[in-house]
């Protein structure tokens, strides 16, 4: 143990934890804090490491299709411009926030050709509209064109896509 450290560890088992021992449940542990002498109780449970992606910061997963459709499709060269600088700050759960006049600025181009290029991606479904924060739009990457973030919470979106979808079919 550290010398530095302000409590000390005891392990305390009572007569219930030597019963459950063989279900391997978490041990009863009696924290000291050395300066006010104060008992607190708890229990001693393993924690595992998160498991990382192995591909580190950076990394978004494609559809391969919608690649193709994009490569395929009547995109200008600044709508694919503008498509890939969302797509280059993307972030986790699909969200992307910035403001147009950022996006303008950064890229080089007229805050109002950024407009076009946005709502060209958005009317080909590759970019869907979220909230406004403060006075800024924010979009998402569709999840079935790409993900970036847990695989269970882009099951998850893919789902609550999918719902949206049909709701609005339902009401045309």
């Amino acid at each position: 143990m550290a010398k530095n450290s302000k409590t000390d560890y005891l392990n305390k088992p009572d007569r219930e934890d030597k019963s459950r021992a063989s279900n391997k449940s978490p041990r009863d542990i009696i924290t000291i804090d050395r300066d006010t002498g104060e008992e607190l109780k708890g229990k001693l449970v393993f924690v595992p490491e998160k498991k990382r992606n192995g591909f580190g910061e950076g990394w978004v997963a494609m559809n391969q299709e919608v690649l193709q459709i994009f490569a395929t499709s009547d995109l200008s060269g600044r709508d694919f411009k503008v498509l890939m600088k969302l797509l280059s700050i993307l972030d986790f759960e699909n969200l992307i926030q910035v403001s147009q006049a950022d996006l303008a600025e950064e890229l080089g181009m007229q805050r109002t050709n950024i407009n076009r290029s946005i709502k060209v991606l958005i009317n080909m479904q590759a970019v869907l509209e979220g909230p406004k924060i403060g006075r800024s739009k924010t979009y998402r990457l569709n999840p079935y064109f790409g993900w970036k973030g847990s695989s269970k919470n882009h099951k998850k979106a893919l789902e609550s896509h999918l719902r949206l979808a049909i709701d609005n079919t339902k009401k045309k």
